[in-house]
């Protein structure tokens, strides 16, 4: 097998919040793979990498291909601009972008799709979008359908796994069965309706708790909706989960719910905890719909408050469906969300499509 020499370019202003983890990981595995593997715009140490290059910056690399995370920014133009001058296929990875993301961003990226946008989409080899948001955002940046590749993952199978227990449900006193939804409270999220749709089904019942884990506005205004809709024993609020304490949570949940249509829903945390074996119920245009249409749990019919209620009903009402869903969660995991699978598709991809002018439809995984 071709050993290639891969340089990956990243927005250092939204590291830590778009690509910075994707990325490392990525780097580790095809490092161990035998790639050489060089991160530009990321602090020293916060890539691994391989070997040192005579010269400075992505042309002294001299790589084989280049994969950019966050292509709109500043450090995609970068990217786009090396990629056409050592004549190398440019890759760009994305994850979806929430149109009410931070304001900074938003310009930014509004700046780069009017600035660079148009000699980006001439530059682009392939996307690889991380998520169903991304896969439309992709297309409606004018990427055709088999120039994108969905890869949703990688999930560290050592950090999100079966059986663990969470102390945040113990300090709360939860006991029994979980439904959890996680994520920012705003606004547009879809939490209301789902509220609303657990009290007129499971909020009556003991055996039953709905959890929302995270921050953001509207935390007041949950919690004065269940108690008007009487289930305020039965909702309980985490408020800003450590990082930490996220693995256990998802893995002690029963059922997993984003409720969000708009596909702001959190990505690492829904991944971990499929890896963890726990259903996810969607609605469409969530975030992992694909993935639900897996097997992995249910997608609702639309993203109202009758079709939420019906796929909890149904949902809680069937221990052996929940059961298949988990499995084939787990399996999946295996199968694809692992970072060792993530980078099995990604490395042929880079292998089918490095070095062609003309994209080969041989190795494309769409």
């Amino acid at each position: 097998m071709r050993s290639l020499r891969i340089a990956l370019a990243l927005n250092p202003f939204t590291l830590h919040r778009r690509g910075g983890d994707h990325a490392r990981e990525l780097a580790r595995e095809l490092i161990s793979r035998g790639h050489a593997v060089r991160g530009f715009g990321a602090p020293p140490g916060a890539i691994p990498r391989s070997g040192r290059s005579l010269m400075p910056g992505i042309g002294g690399f001299m790589p084989d291909v280049i994969m950019a995370y966050d292509g709109l920014s500043p450090a995609g133009s970068h990217s786009a601009a090396m990629a056409r001058r050592l004549s190398v296929p440019l890759f760009m990875f994305e994850q979806g972008f929430p149109v009410v993301g931070h304001p900074v961003e938003r310009v930014l990226r509004f700046v780069g799709e009017n600035l660079w946008g148009r000699r980006l989409r001439k530059t682009v080899e392939h996307v690889v979008a991380l998520d169903d948001l991304a896969l439309r955002q992709a297309q409606g940046f004018g990427i055709e359908r088999d120039q994108i590749s969905l890869i949703p993952g990688g999930v560290n199978q050592s950090k999100f796994r079966r059986g663990m227990h969470s102390h945040l449900l113990k300090r709360h006193g939860v006991e029994g069965r979980v439904v959890l939804a996680a994520g920012r409270f705003q606004t547009g999220r879809g939490l209301e309706k789902l509220v609303r749709a657990y009290a007129s089904t499971l909020g009556a019942s003991e055996d039953w708790t709905l959890v929302l884990a995270g921050e953001g506005p509207e935390m007041s205004n949950l919690r004065a909706l269940a108690n008007i809709k009487g289930i305020g024993a039965r909702m309980i609020l985490v408020e800003r989960p450590r990082p930490e304490e996220l693995p256990a949570l998802v893995s002690a949940a029963t059922l997993m719910v984003d409720p969000d249509g708009s596909g702001r829903g959190p990505r690492l945390t829904t991944l971990g905890g499929l890896a963890s074996g726990t259903p996810l119920l969607g609605v469409p245009g969530s975030l992992q719909a694909s993935l639900v249409e897996r097997g992995v749990g249910m997608l609702a019919e639309d993203g109202s408050e009758a079709a939420l209620a019906h796929i909890l009903r149904v949902a809680a009402s069937d221990p052996g469906r929940r059961a298949r869903w988990s499995a084939m969660a787990q399996s999946l995991t295996v199968e694809e969300l692992a970072w060792d699978s993530v980078a099995t598709r990604v490395e042929q991809l880079l292998l089918g499509e490095s070095g062609n002018s003309t994209p080969s439809g041989a190795l494309r995984i769409a």
